[in-house]
């Protein structure tokens, strides 16, 4: 329990970084005369960050410490301070340009800083902060209402149901967005540099750097995705099953096997397990199964073929 709190009072202090990182991005935005509209617009997504932040602390102060449980979750906040606090310098930068003619500053902005793009991707990176921290605050709540002793059986089955759905879902559509940080990777790169100023240049290799940090950021959202998934089923299941591959004509049988009752008593953490050159495993509770019927009376000759 002493491990736990320390890694629960360590993301504390990391959120309250994060929230401060939010508060001067949005300090700034407010205090720049007439921002593009694509600026502007961010006030949105980290009013949205903010309020995961905030729910975040209220939920570890009030001891909601399974949430620390995951390794996902202290990136994640440390990934949103350093891209607010990119962000903010990347502003600044910006700003020093807009004393210039103001035409002449949006035209060079959008097209020679690559502006739009950059504010793109700073959303892509931020939401997937949310997302990670949304994921994993919605889980732990799940599964610490799940386990109150007068939730009936089918309807904790139902909610932890319902949490795997929207989990798959996210996993979709982050599998989905990777395909668009690939296209946007591919297509700057396609673009080359030999038309653009040093400045400009400057900033495309800034960009890229930038989308690379997103596919990271998507990378770590599909995990905490992942592990919240194999959370939620074990909560329902009592079975935490992974890593199970077979190659060469091999079996596995993994789990419960054959068995009546013994899934309400026993939990199964299975994990790693590896089967290849026609050969057969079992892990897990398994009964009634004659292995001699699941593998093949020989392996293929040196023609392929089996006896």
């Amino acid at each position: 329990m002493a491990d736990i709190l320390s890694v629960a009072a360590s993301i504390i202090a990391v959120t309250t970084v994060a929230l401060q990182s939010v508060h001067v991005l949005s300090a700034t935005i407010d205090n720049i005369k007439d921002a593009p509209n694509d600026v502007t617009s961010i006030r949105a997504d980290l009013k949205a960050v903010e309020a995961v932040l905030r729910q975040l602390d209220i939920s570890l102060q009030g001891g909601t410490l399974q949430i620390a449980l995951s390794d996902q979750i202290k990136p994640a906040l440390e990934n949103c301070f350093r891209v607010c606090a990119t962000f903010q310098k990347l502003l600044d930068q910006w700003m020093k340009h807009s004393r210039e003619d103001k035409t002449f500053w949006m035209d060079r902005w959008r097209v020679g800083l690559f502006g739009q793009d950059r504010i793109k991707t700073f959303k892509g990176r931020l939401n997937d902060c949310k997302g990670t921290l949304s994921v994993a605050l919605s889980t732990a709540n799940v599964i610490i209402t799940s386990r109150e002793l007068h939730i009936m059986k089918e309807m904790k089955d139902m909610m932890l149901e319902q949490n795997e759905r929207v989990l798959q879902q996210e996993i979709t559509l982050v599998d989905s967005q990777g395909l668009g940080i690939e296209s946007s990777t591919a297509q700057l790169l396609a673009n080359g540099s030999t038309q653009l100023s040093e400045e400009s240049e400057q900033s495309r290799q800034e960009l890229l750097e930038e989308i690379q940090q997103q596919q990271a950021s998507s990378n770590a959202l599909k995990k905490m995705c992942e592990e919240a998934y194999s959370r939620t089923v074990y909560e329902r299941t009592r079975q935490n099953i992974k890593g199970i591959k077979g190659t060469n004509q091999s079996l596995i049988l993994a789990g419960f096997v054959n068995t009546l009752g013994e899934e309400s008593k026993i939990n199964q953490d299975i994990s790693d397990v590896t089967a290849d050159g026609w050969s057969v495993v079992a892990a897990g509770v398994i009964k009634n199964i004659d292995f001699k019927d699941l593998r093949p009376s020989s392996p293929p000759d040196s023609m392929g073929r089996g006896k």
